[in-house]
């Protein structure tokens, strides 16, 4: 059995860093927010940019260490994302310069400080009910995103259909498009397709902002989530064997998903496509288990130029 799990890299190869990259993404999200969008929601276009921009304000405070994690809350991982943001950033930054699961990073300092469940209650809905539904509209870009696949060259469809099966990260549906039905695609973090009760009574062209769709800064926070639904896929993923290529994907995000590859006992081989050689150094930082000694490195510019 072979198969491939991808990430965002994949778009941007043939979308467009320019369209497809987090800073392109971000700065649609504040337009759609500046053109009043979402009138039809019911959205007051002040209050939706002052979440945004409060959650990149705290970030600014964590790397100020203006705010921290409260003394009698123990949160190992939040103060190891913290450090990173402070080697990452070392900055202030501006909202179009914030990394897109770093807002929710920031969301989740205004909530451990929070004062009160009232407080507390007010970060939830403005994370559920407005940033992620905004982040994933701007990624969704009036569906131009899922035209992507018109632009894959018959050699790379070729090459995709050649895995028995294929897991992606991305909410879009370019690679299902590109395959048909010939090889499944499994959407770990949710596809702009799947709806969830929340999309019911949505008005037509917005309900895509109410998917599945995984957004969060944690990764323990994205293990759990995994398991909610079964069109995440995640029973397949877990029970896959034999040999694995890794595209697209940064070696320090979704650490989940590369403790479930080392735990997974039937897999005997990995590729993994690096963007800079210093990711192959660091992808075997996560991926431990029978998989650690048996990962071959790829370098993904050379991988892209076979399908020019």
């Amino acid at each position: 059995m072979k198969v491939i799990v991808v990430g965002n890299g994949i778009d941007i190869q043939f979308g467009g860093i320019d369209r497809r990259g987090n800073k392109a993404i971000i700065e649609r999200a504040i337009a759609n927010i500046e053109s009043d969008k979402y009138l039809q929601l019911g959205w007051d276009k002040s209050s939706v940019k002052d979440i945004l921009e409060t959650c990149v304000s705290a970030i600014n405070m964590a790397i100020q260490k203006r705010i921290s994690i409260p003394k009698d809350q123990d949160y190992l991982f939040l103060q190891m994302e913290i450090e990173r943001i402070r080697r990452l950033y070392q900055k202030e930054i501006s909202v179009n310069e914030i990394g897109l699961e770093d807002i929710f990073l920031g969301a989740e300092l205004l909530y451990v400080n929070a004062i009160d469940d009232d407080e507390r209650n007010t970060v939830d809905t403005a994370i559920n009910d407005y940033l992620q539904p905004l982040l994933l509209d701007a990624i969704y870009d009036n569906n131009t995103v899922n035209d992507i696949y018109k632009l894959f060259p018959n050699s790379f469809i070729n090459y995709l259909k050649r895995y028995d099966a294929i897991f992606t990260l991305n909410y879009d549906t370019n690679l299902d498009s590109a395959v048909g039905k010939e090889v499944p695609v499994y959407h770990l973090h949710g596809c702009f397709s799947d709806l969830t009760d929340k999309a019911n009574g949505v008005p037509d062209g917005f309900k895509h902002m109410f998917c599945n769709g995984i957004m969060t800064w944690y990764w323990l926070e994205k293990y759990g989530k995994e398991e909610k639904d079964y069109r995440y896929g995640i029973t397949e993923f877990t029970d896959i064997e034999g040999h694995i290529d890794i595209l697209g994907i940064s070696p320090c995000n979704d650490e989940q998903l590369y403790i479930r590859l080392w735990q997974n006992t039937k897999l005997r081989a990995c590729n993994y496509f690096y963007y800079e050689r210093k990711d192959a150094v660091e992808i075997r930082k996560h991926i431990k288990g029978m998989l650690e000694r048996h990962i071959t490195d790829r370098d993904v510019k050379r991988f892209w130029a076979n399908f020019k």
